[in-house]
């Protein structure tokens, strides 16, 4: 039988199957607003309730092992030995795009780094290609003649290795940077509870917004500004945070320049004043 948690405190709701809370449970927490309520199902007894249940805090209000196993789950791309290559990619693609707040929700944050690893590499890379592609086109029919002076001067050994090192390199090295900043900024914020794993997943997958680069020259900054909000969207789900927080944490390296370059600027006015 199914039943529905409310948080008295948000109004945040999730239904889930009865058999799947553990029988002496009684505490729940919330997703969303992260305070923590109490449960009682019909036909339940009122024992005393387990606190591992509230400290484990799993976004679903039911314990971690819960919802590492029976809510959440891989993505298509890491089920495709099941169900193929090609439809692994394709599913993988359409919700990360389309549907993000779905994916990540239900995507598990423990299911090991290499897969979202492999897929952030490959996408990553096609896109990257695309990104250099599209540029040599323009140049070569002559519609974008200010850039012949630059792609003129690679050879084909340059653009080779370019392709085949300095693009993979450089997004596997991406990946990981984007995911440590990202998750220093969670954890100064109190938001990164499920761990670098989940953080990184979420800038793994979100290589799918490099689909957008087979539009021609605009298909760059489509995809830059898709990425950023699956990015937002993505982390939200998976840490159960709520989107303040993500959002305090993006701004936290703009309010830090800000602050540098003021401390720096206004002492030269003053002088420059005086």
């Amino acid at each position: 039988m199914a039943v529905e948690l409310v948080c008295p405190f948000c109004g945040f709701s999730k239904k889930t199957s009865e058999k799947m809370i553990p029988e002496r449970a009684k505490w729940a927490i919330c997703p969303r607003c992260r305070r923590r309520f109490e449960i009682s199902l019909p036909g339940r007894g009122t024992a005393s309730g387990v606190e591992e249940m509230a400290q484990e805090g799993s976004p679903h209000g039911i314990d971690r092992k819960l919802e590492m196993g029976s809510e959440r789950s891989g993505a298509p791309w890491e089920r495709r030995s099941e169900n193929g290559f090609v439809w692994g990619i394709w599913r993988t693609f359409k919700e990360v795009l389309f549907s993000p707040a779905a994916f990540f929700r239900r995507l598990t944050f423990n299911g090991g780094m290499g897969e979202p690893l492999a897929f952030g590499l490959l996408v990553g890379a096609v896109g990257n290609m695309l990104g250099l592609f599209w540029p040599v086109i323009l140049v070569s029919t002559g519609l974008f003649p200010f850039g012949s002076s630059v792609l003129g001067q690679l050879g084909a050994g340059l653009i080779f290795l370019i392709l085949v090192v300095v693009i993979p390199i450089s997004v596997t090295l991406s990946m990981f940077i984007y995911s440590a900043v990202f998750h220093l900024l969670l954890l100064i914020v109190r938001g990164g509870k499920n761990g670098f794993e989940a953080t990184f997943r979420v800038v793994a997958y979100s290589q799918a917004a490099q689909a957008w680069e087979l539009i021609p020259v605009i298909g760059s900054w489509i995809g830059g500004f898709w990425r950023l909000v699956v990015w937002v969207i993505g982390l939200r789900e998976i840490h159960g945070v709520s989107y303040l927080k993500i959002i305090v944490a993006f701004l936290l390296p703009v309010a830090f320049l800000v602050v540098v370059s003021l401390a720096v600027v206004v002492p030269f006015l003053i002088l420059l004043v005086q």
